[in-house]
Protein backbone atom coordinates (compact mmCIF):
# COMPACT_ATOMS: atom_id res chain seq x y z
CA UNK A 1 0.00 0.00 0.00
CA UNK A 2 3.29 2.30 0.47
CA UNK A 3 3.46 2.60 -3.59
CA UNK A 4 -0.75 3.11 -3.87
CA UNK A 5 -2.04 6.94 -4.33
CA UNK A 6 -3.60 7.91 -1.02
CA UNK A 7 -6.44 9.72 -3.49
CA UNK A 8 -7.67 6.25 -3.89
CA UNK A 9 -8.13 4.62 -0.73
CA UNK A 10 -11.79 6.23 -0.73
CA UNK A 11 -12.74 4.63 -3.74
CA UNK A 12 -11.51 1.63 -2.83
CA UNK A 13 -13.22 1.65 1.00
CA UNK A 14 -16.46 2.22 -1.39
CA UNK A 15 -16.23 -0.66 -3.29
CA UNK A 16 -15.35 -3.14 -0.43
CA UNK A 17 -18.19 -1.55 1.92
CA UNK A 18 -20.88 -1.67 -1.29
CA UNK A 19 -20.03 -5.79 -1.77
CA UNK A 20 -20.15 -6.62 1.97
CA UNK A 21 -22.92 -9.03 3.65
CA UNK A 22 -24.34 -5.89 6.10
CA UNK A 23 -23.25 -2.37 6.15
CA UNK A 24 -23.47 0.61 8.39
CA UNK A 25 -23.70 3.75 7.53
CA UNK A 26 -23.85 7.55 9.30
CA UNK A 27 -27.12 9.48 8.18
CA UNK A 28 -25.75 12.80 6.56
CA UNK A 29 -22.82 11.10 4.86
CA UNK A 30 -22.18 11.26 1.09
CA UNK A 31 -19.94 8.47 1.62
CA UNK A 32 -22.59 6.25 2.98
CA UNK A 33 -25.19 7.70 0.64
CA UNK A 34 -23.13 6.38 -2.55
CA UNK A 35 -22.11 2.99 -0.50
CA UNK A 36 -25.70 2.22 -0.16
CA UNK A 37 -26.29 3.43 -3.85
CA UNK A 38 -23.99 0.90 -5.00
CA UNK A 39 -25.67 -1.61 -3.06
CA UNK A 40 -28.73 -0.88 -4.52
CA UNK A 41 -26.64 -1.15 -7.96
CA UNK A 42 -25.43 -4.71 -7.03
CA UNK A 43 -28.63 -6.42 -5.82
CA UNK A 44 -28.41 -5.85 -2.29
CA UNK A 45 -31.62 -5.50 -0.52
CA UNK A 46 -32.11 -2.56 1.66
CA UNK A 47 -32.86 -5.11 5.13
CA UNK A 48 -28.71 -5.55 4.43
CA UNK A 49 -27.67 -1.70 5.51
CA UNK A 50 -28.15 0.28 8.49
CA UNK A 51 -27.77 4.14 9.95
CA UNK A 52 -25.18 4.05 13.09
CA UNK A 53 -27.85 6.46 14.81
CA UNK A 54 -31.31 3.98 16.83
CA UNK A 55 -34.27 6.40 15.33
CA UNK A 56 -32.77 5.69 12.39
CA UNK A 57 -31.09 2.46 12.31
CA UNK A 58 -33.73 0.70 9.95
CA UNK A 59 -34.96 3.45 7.34
CA UNK A 60 -33.61 1.61 4.50
CA UNK A 61 -35.58 -1.27 5.39
CA UNK A 62 -39.20 0.14 3.98
CA UNK A 63 -39.64 0.90 0.76
CA UNK A 64 -40.64 5.03 1.05
CA UNK A 65 -41.25 7.13 -1.67
CA UNK A 66 -39.76 10.61 -1.34
CA UNK A 67 -41.89 12.80 -0.98
CA UNK A 68 -39.54 16.10 -0.80
CA UNK A 69 -35.61 17.47 -0.90
CA UNK A 70 -34.14 14.67 1.44
CA UNK A 71 -30.21 14.42 0.41
CA UNK A 72 -29.48 12.68 3.75
CA UNK A 73 -29.64 9.11 2.28
CA UNK A 74 -30.03 7.13 -1.39
CA UNK A 75 -33.69 5.92 -2.39
CA UNK A 76 -34.53 2.76 -4.15
CA UNK A 77 -35.85 4.60 -7.15
CA UNK A 78 -32.20 5.44 -8.15
CA UNK A 79 -31.32 1.78 -8.64
CA UNK A 80 -34.74 -0.43 -8.88
CA UNK A 81 -35.76 -0.43 -12.31
CA UNK A 82 -33.51 1.38 -13.81
CA UNK A 83 -32.89 -0.76 -16.53
CA UNK A 84 -36.74 -0.66 -18.06
CA UNK A 85 -40.05 1.76 -18.76
CA UNK A 86 -41.69 0.32 -15.73
CA UNK A 87 -42.68 2.65 -12.50
CA UNK A 88 -41.27 0.32 -9.47
CA UNK A 89 -43.26 0.39 -6.18
CA UNK A 90 -40.89 -1.49 -4.06
CA UNK A 91 -37.38 -2.93 -3.92
CA UNK A 92 -38.59 -6.70 -5.28
CA UNK A 93 -39.88 -6.64 -8.49
CA UNK A 94 -41.76 -9.64 -9.61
Amino acid sequence: LDDMDPNLFGMIDTVIASRGRLFVGTWFSTFTGYINRMRGYNGMPGTTSYYSTPDRKCNTHEWVEPSKILTAREWPTAWVGIDGDVAVHSETTN
